[in-house]
């Protein structure tokens, strides 16, 4: 899978999972209206000639899915395809409290060189980049696009624009994994601009995707999100020696050893915890020899950096791995011997699954 797709699975779990989470008052634009601002923003924004198509919406819904009512929380999400001789586009768009806030182009028949534009974005990503920045400040309206602007203006190489910031607004590229080599020249899969207070990332943002140098699509969850708080109580090293604490718990007596030439990963973001309010967050994963498992080779918390409260714990690698029955090895294993490393880490895994998606979200692309 290109990771460009991956980001837009991301980027579709994080913002469903938002949703899931909290509860926006209900505010509908219909049918009509979204369709009109989805095809608006394929002519002002991607550039894509409309008037050389045939339009169909495939679906629409601004209803919550039968038995899972309680679930739904007012958003609204189209799809069209857009039908020429020469091309077939597909088009999934998601609109929330009158506001776009994803579009997706994909082409379904004929190729991306058979696309009608009346007005193409350059195949350059940083060129188009600059071109899609200045047509969705004038579509949204939205003024922080001018200090997004300002990150983008200087470079003359994409590679520069990585992790380069504009007061708390922070620039990261996503490029596609090779495919043979780690030297080979890997296409941009995405470029993000986000609110970073002190380096921290955030879903709070703005982005340009694109595949195979196509401009795929682009999102603006900016205004979704408001700052619940930025203070950060739990140091980077009292997160560490808190993971630490948690795993020496959970491992029940079993001498636990933590290598020094495996880095420790400490990042600091803004994650939701209620009402699109975003807060302090540390992902924290340490490297470990579990003796009894070898397959295991470190552990994972997630910290509330604001008030301590640890949201996670478990450990990375042979938990999630089941023994075959079958296989003889298994069946000299005494049926007494309970691993607590691989209960904690079923546990934990099912206890966070419905809120994964937000919590390791731009930590792990």
């Amino acid at each position: 899978m290109r990771l460009s797709k991956k980001l837009w699975a991301i980027l579709a779990i994080t913002i469903v999972t938002t949703l899931l989470l909290v509860q926006p008052p209900n505010v509908y634009a219909g049918q009509e209206t979204v369709q009109e601002k989805v095809i608006n923003a394929l002519r002002d924004v991607a550039g894509i000639d409309v008037d050389k198509y045939t339009i169909n919406v495939t679906s629409y819904s601004a209803s919550p899915t039968p038995e899972y009512e309680e679930n739904y929380r007012g958003e609204e999400d189209i799809r069209l395809t857009l039908d020429s001789k020469e091309s077939q586009l597909s088009v999934i768009a998601e609109y929330l409290n009158n506001r776009l806030i994803y579009m997706y182009i994909s082409v379904l028949n004929g190729s991306s060189s058979g696309v009608h534009y009346v007005n193409a974005l350059s195949d350059d990503p940083l060129i188009a980049t600059r071109e899609a920045l200045d047509r969705l400040q004038k579509f949204t309206g939205n003024p922080v696009i001018s200090d997004m602007q300002k990150i983008i203006e200087p470079p003359t190489n994409i590679d520069d624009l990585d992790g380069k910031t504009v007061g708390n607004i922070k620039c990261a590229v996503y490029k596609d994994p090779p495919l043979f080599d780690d030297n080979e020249i890997r296409p941009v899969g995405g470029i993000y601009f986000m609110y970073s207070p002190n380096g921290a990332e955030s879903p709070k943002s703005i982005g340009v995707h694109f595949e195979n140098g196509y401009f795929k699509g682009f999102h603006d969850a900016w205004n979704l999100y408001s700052i619940g708080s930025e203070e950060v109580k739990v140091s980077r090293e009292q997160a560490i020696a808190i993971a630490r604490e948690q795993a020496v718990e959970a491992a029940e007596g079993v001498v636990l050893e933590f290598p020094s030439d495996r880095a420790v990963i400490a990042r600091l973001s803004l994650e939701v915890r209620d009402n699109f309010m975003l807060y302090p967050f540390w992902f924290v994963e340490i490297p470990l020899v579990y003796s009894p498992d070898l397959s295991i080779y470190g552990w994972q918390e997630g910290i509330w950096a604001d008030t301590g409260e640890i949201l996670y714990g478990h450990p990375v690698g042979g938990y999630g791995v089941m023994p075959d029955p079958s296989d003889p090895a298994n069946n000299a294993t005494s049926q007494n011997t309970v691993n607590p490393f691989l209960i904690v880490g079923i546990l934990a895994t099912v206890a966070i699954i419905g809120l994964i998606a937000v919590i390791v979200v731009l930590k792990k692309r």
